[in-house]
C-alpha cells in the first residue's frame, strides 16, 4: 500500500494506495482517505429474520467505541478482474449491446474500510488494491496503514467472518495491538449491515459496468477512479451507512 503525501511509501505487492489529501500531485498513486463532513442520522427499519439481532450486537459494538472514543470502522474485500460486469443499458432500437472481452480470469482485490466518528462529525474512506487475493500478512499491512493515517487512534474495527480474519497468525497480531484495536464481528450471513458492500456495488455498477479492459492496469484505472469519486463524496459516506439502517 502506498502511504501517499507524508506516508511511509510503497509497500511489495500494493497497487492501491491511501489517500490523505484529495489534491495530490500525482493522483493515479492515490487510492482513497477523504474526510467527510457529519450528517444527520437517519433511522430505518427493515424486516428481517436475524436481523434485529444482529443490529443489537453491532449498537453494543458502538457504544463501546463511544466510551473509548474510537472510530467505528467496516471494514471488507472484494475483487474485479478482466471479466465485465454486466449491468443493463441503453442502446438504439434493435441493435442489442454486444460486449466483447478476453474470457480472462485474471484479478485484482481490493480492501477498503469507511470509519466514522460515533458523533458523525467525521467519517473517511480507505482502500487498497493489489495483485492476488488478501491474505493475513497483507491484511495486517493493510490496517497497520489505516491505524496510522488516522493519526495512531483507537479504532473498532467491524468485519466478517472471512478465514484470514479468523487466523491463529491473524489473533496472535490482534493480541499485540489491544491497546488500540478493538476487533468485533458482524453477524453471520449479514452482508447488508455491512456499508463497504454498498461502496463495491456502488463501482462495480458505474465505473466498472459493462466495462471490458484489454489488460489488469485498465481495470485497475477505472476501479481506482471509482473509489476515488466515492471517497470524495461527502454525502456518499454516510448515505452508504444510513442505508443498512445503523446509526451511530
Amino acid at each position: 500500500m502506498d502511504a501517499g503525501a507524508g506516508g511511509q511509501g510503497d509497500r511489495e505487492g500494493h497497487r492501491g494506495a491511501v489517500l490523505a489529501n484529495p489534491d495530490l500531485d500525482d493522483p493515479a498513486r492515490a487510492a482513497g482517505l477523504e474526510q467527510a463532513a457529519s450528517r444527520p442520522p437517519r433511522h430505518r427499519t427493515r424486516p428481517g429474520g436475524h436481523r434485529q439481532v444482529g443490529e443489537k450486537g453491532v449498537a453494543t459494538h458502538k457504544k463501546s467505541a463511544r466510551r473509548r472514543g474510537a472510530w467505528i470502522c467496516f471494514q471488507d474485500e472484494s475483487g474485479f478482474s478482466l471479466l465485465p460486469v454486466v449491468r443493463a443499458t441503453w442502446a438504439p432500437r434493435g441493435q442489442t449491446p454486444v460486449l466483447t472481452h478476453r474470457f480472462s480470469w485474471k484479478r485484482l482485490s481490493m480492501s477498503g474500510a469507511l470509519a466514522y466518528r460515533p458523533d458523525r462529525s467525521e467519517a473517511v474512506f480507505v482502500f487498497g488494491i493489489k495483485e492476488g487475493a488478501y491474505n493475513t500478512a497483507s491484511l495486517i499491512e493493510f490496517l497497520t496503514a489505516l491505524h496510522e493515517h488516522l493519526d495512531r487512534q483507537k479504532v473498532t474495527l467491524i468485519w466478517d467472518g472471512l478465514p484470514a480474519h479468523r487466523s491463529n497468525d491473524m489473533k496472535a497480531w490482534l493480541t499485540t495491538q489491544r491497546h488500540w484495536l478493538r476487533v468485533e464481528p458482524l453477524p453471520g450471513y449479514a452482508p447488508d449491515l455491512n456499508p463497504m458492500e454498498m461502496v463495491w456495488g456502488n463501482v462495480k455498477a458505474t465505473e466498472l459496468a459493462n466495462l471490458c479492459p484489454d489488460t489488469l492496469d485498465e481495470a485497475h484505472t477505472a476501479t481506482q477512479a471509482g473509489l476515488e469519486r466515492v471517497g470524495s463524496s461527502y454525502q456518499l459516506c454516510f448515505n452508504f451507512l444510513d442505508h443498512t439502517g445503523l446509526s451511530l
